[in-house]
């Protein structure tokens, strides 16, 4: 269900002149957890070293998709009263953009869809804390 909503914004966000929206399924990604070696924090151009689509010193083919970006869409089922695990993996792995600066105030905005209670509220409330961390504009 949060694929068709997602799909429909992301058809609003192409109707707005000049503005390009690209579908980002991560299951079709290879990359783990962050491993907290800190390399990202040391080396100068703040690039993760893991050897993964979200790794290889800024050469992952999903790091690739990040740098540039001028803004997300998150869009996750909820599991367990939080976005799925995939949604908050990469998350924590854009870490190093924290330390580039290059995520810096970039809008995000967040689908979440659950099946009752309510639960998308508290997994919204997730990924607006994840957002702010990283000097995201929510």
């Amino acid at each position: 269900m949060f694929i068709k909503v997602l799909q429909e914004a992301l058809e609003g966000a192409r109707s707005v002149e000049g503005v390009e929206a690209e579908l980002i399924p991560l299951l079709e990604y290879k990359f783990g957890p962050c491993i907290s070696c800190y390399d990202c924090i040391r080396m100068p151009e703040h690039r993760c070293t893991l050897q993964d689509d979200m790794g290889r010193r800024g050469e992952g083919k999903l790091w690739k998709k990040v740098e540039g970006i001028n803004g997300f869409i998150f869009a996750a089922p909820v599991h367990f009263w939080m976005a799925d695990a995939a949604t908050h993996l990469f998350i924590e792995r854009l870490y190093p953009f924290l330390w580039s600066g290059e995520l810096k105030g970039i809008p995000v905005a967040n689908i979440t869809v659950a099946s009752n209670q309510g639960m998308q509220i508290i997994a919204d409330t997730m990924l607006c804390q994840l957002a702010f961390t990283l000097v995201m504009r929510y």
